[in-house]
């Protein structure tokens, strides 16, 4: 189970979006599982620890949620969409930002024609936020790492 990234790695392609607005993180993570196991991970507080981190429940549009990194790095966001079992969306800012440096992450599951299941992550709204590309990248280099731990988490179930 690979984490499979958008965009293009190649130098002249980076040298020409420095210019322009930072592109959004869109990862994509297919796994074996059925999608209500590859749903609950990434509802489930108790099951959202063992691969990211401390999360609040999941309520209803609207609602606050929360992500707990510990040592006071934490993300406050609210619920901006959510249709269970296939969609899940939440504003994102680090509780120590501008109230503006605000973007916005999606995560979709997807059932596959052989049972398993496509988990996809979006994570987007730099520009609106404020934020650059460094930003912007220094968060995909973190989604890569905790994908490949979602990942893993879902090749132990049986």
């Amino acid at each position: 189970m690979a984490v499979q990234r958008t965009g293009s790695k190649d130098p002249m392609d980076e040298r020409a979006q420095a210019d322009e607005a930072p592109s959004p993180i869109d990862l994509t993570v297919e796994t074996e599982v059925a999608p209500d196991r590859a749903w609950a991970a990434l509802t489930d507080p108790r099951l959202i620890a063992e691969w990211f981190t401390d999360a609040s429940p999941v309520g209803r549009i609207g609602d606050a949620y929360r992500l707990d990194f510990g040592d006071a790095s934490v993300v406050e966001g609210v619920v901006t969409e959510l249709e269970p079992g296939r969609r899940f969306s939440y504003t994102w800012r680090w509780s120590d930002a501008e109230s503006h440096e605000e973007t916005h992450v999606a995560w979709s599951v997807e059932r596959r024609d052989d049972g398993g299941t496509r988990i996809r992550l979006v994570h987007d709204g730099w520009a609106e936020a404020g934020l650059d590309q460094s930003i912007r990248d220094d968060h995909a280099g973190y989604w890569a790492g905790y994908l490949e731990d979602l990942a893993a988490i879902l090749a132990e179930q049986p």
